[in-house]
């Protein structure tokens, strides 16, 4: 590795931008993360790991468990490899089954989206969750498209489509599976042009595995390269797999007449060195580009900061908005049996991302608005079935202390006493919890998520600590575990990036506590401060009811129950 160093900060990146814009017109090449919402419970494209579990989901039974075992082996291209088992086992059209269940989570409410066709709901823009990437990005390429455009994707949904309909402008998406010609395209003056490089969610192929992407595409590699020679090229969100992208850039780099200009933004703030050898695979191919500047690299790029910068930086207004009705998480729930019991069954045997999957990945940030909860569907339309609403029944203990008598709070009243136990992740074994221990800390006090995290001193799990157990979560991290894993909670629990339905675990900077923290209501918080609470009903995603922040000490926990609540799961915590 040479020892000078390549790596330009965050904030030196929109003025490049600005800059190449006044000789050469800007293309983007966009990655998964603009398909991945900020928070973890917002209706989005999933990230690898859960897109992990949804490809095993379509792994017929009898090979889930070599599935499980060859996916602990795998140390990177999880998303490849996962998808080159699903066809083997599977019929053809699994991989375009599974790219459509994962386009679909991105849907605002899918309860209103009832029989829709696929071209029906293609061409309902409002009807789909923009991240603040997607959405500013389409604001830019259509407000300031003298200077923007056009936009390359490996992303198979259309939510750059819709976020350019959403800004009042006219999107036109090539898909490119094979390899034939797509500069030619005939566009209104008006339009934006937006290349999908590897396939669409419907009515196409799509490409995966590393033996379609690698494939030689040569007349896609020389309409690639007159892009490159036309404009400046930002890359956002992708990872630099090897596909016809990166045989584009070895084509360049051998011919150093070819003067292009490309600014690639990596996500990680790390240094020159870890970026060096992380992404070896892709500086080993341009070498030259790197050396007469073609290539110029930055780090520290959050995407869904870094196009609201831009667009401020062109001269943009950008007021503060309330969060939209994306941060509501809509996904199609799996089935869930009903049970008598609260224990978990034992396992059955959530990627793009963000990314364990090929490219960067996307952390959870901070708090937004609460927007009203939209009542979840199976997925066909169909509202679940959460049997009958027997009220909770619950005795009112009076507290006396000095005369005065206090009636106890019961924040899990009106939950159904129906209990449905959801299906875990089949990577997690069912193992006893720990006993709980004699003395349990205070609940820390939090009015927000952002709050809590600082009380607790805790920033995002990376990647590589991602997919670890419990007990390896180091301090001042903090981790996802599902709500389905409680039942069977212990130290060897895998923890996980940003998925759905998962609550946060906080290790605590200062002593190593562990923390759930989820959204409660008012009566929940109070009843936290007691010592020998009613059972504590928390969710991982705000609403109008659940909404102040509860932070509960892992060591309280005695037992944990997953119930249905109004159509809504909710985790139910007995504590001692």
């Amino acid at each position: 590795m040479s020892p000078d160093q390549f790596l330009h900060p965050a904030d030196a990146l929109p003025n490049a931008v600005i800059t190449a814009s006044q000789t050469r017109k800007i293309a983007f090449l966009v990655g998964s993360p603009l398909s991945m919402q900020e928070r973890a419970d917002a209706p989005q494209v999933p990230g690898v790991n859960a897109m992990l579990e949804l490809i095993r989901e379509h792994v017929p039974a009898q090979f889930q468990a070599r599935f499980d075992s060859d996916r602990a082996h795998i140390k990177s291209n999880a998303y490849q490899w996962a998808m080159h088992f699903v066809q083997g086992v599977g019929d053809k059209k699994v991989a375009e089954r599974v790219v459509r269940e994962a386009v679909l989570r991105a849907r605002l409410d899918r309860q209103r989206d009832g029989a829709a066709t696929d071209d029906q709901l293609d061409q309902d823009y409002k009807g789909w969750a923009l991240p603040p990437a997607t959405e500013h990005l389409g604001k830019l390429l259509v407000n300031k498209a003298d200077k923007f455009g056009p936009v390359l994707t490996t992303n198979f949904d259309p939510l750059i489509s819709a976020s350019v309909k959403m800004a009042g402008g006219d999107p036109h998406h090539t898909i490119v599976v094979d390899d034939s010609p797509f500069g030619h395209t005939t566009l209104s003056s008006s339009s934006t042009h937006i290349i999908h490089l590897h396939g669409y969610w419907h009515h196409s192929p799509t490409l995966h595995t590393s033996v379609q992407i690698a494939r030689e595409r040569k007349r896609v590699v020389a309409e690639l390269i007159q892009i490159l020679q036309d404009h400046t090229l930002v890359v956002v969100g992708y990872g630099g797999w090897a596909d016809v992208f990166t045989q584009t850039l070895a084509t360049i780099d051998g011919d150093r007449h070819k003067d292009v200009d490309i600014l690639w933004a990596f996500y990680n703030k790390e240094d020159d060195a870890v970026v060096e050898a992380r992404y070896r695979n892709l500086f080993d191919k341009v070498p030259n580009l790197r050396g007469n500047k073609g290539l110029r690299c930055y780090s520290g790029i959050n995407c869904h900061e870094f196009f609201p910068e831009l667009r401020r930086q062109f001269g943009e207004s950008i007021a503060p908005q309330p969060a939209s009705p994306s941060t509501v998480r809509q996904p199609p729930p799996p089935s869930i049996p009903i049970t008598s019991t609260s224990r978990a069954p034992g396992p059955a045997t959530t990627p793009p991302s963000s990314a364990a999957k090929p490219p960067e990945p996307v952390p959870s940030a901070s708090d937004r608005t609460a927007s009203p909860s939209v009542p979840k569907t199976d997925g066909t339309g169909s509202p679940p079935k959460s049997g009958s609403r027997r009220i909770l029944p619950f005795a009112a203990a009076a507290l006396i202390a000095g005369g005065v008598a206090a009636v106890w709070p019961s924040p899990s009243k009106g939950v159904s006493n129906d209990v449905f136990v959801v299906q875990t992740p089949r990577n997690l074994r069912p193992i006893q919890p720990p006993p709980p221990t004699t003395t349990a800390p205070v609940p820390v006090p939090a009015s927000t998520l952002r709050s809590v995290r600082q009380q607790h001193q805790v920033v995002a799990a990376s990647d590589a600590e991602r997919g670890a157990r419990v007990s390896q979560l180091p301090r001042g991290r903090y981790a996802f575990v599902p709500m389905s894993a409680f039942p069977t909670y212990s130290a060897n629990t895998p923890i996980y990036g940003p998925i759905q339905e998962g609550i946060e675990l906080h290790r605590a900077l200062s002593d190593g506590s562990l923390y759930l923290v989820g959204y409660a209501d008012a009566p929940t918080i109070t009843a936290l401060g007691y010592p020998n609470p009613a059972p504590i009903v928390i969710t991982p995603t705000p609403s109008n009811r659940r909404a102040q922040v509860a932070s509960i000490p892992v060591t309280r926990m005695a037992t944990a129950e997953v119930r249905m609540d109004k159509g809504a799961r909710v985790l139910v915590l007995h504590l001692n």
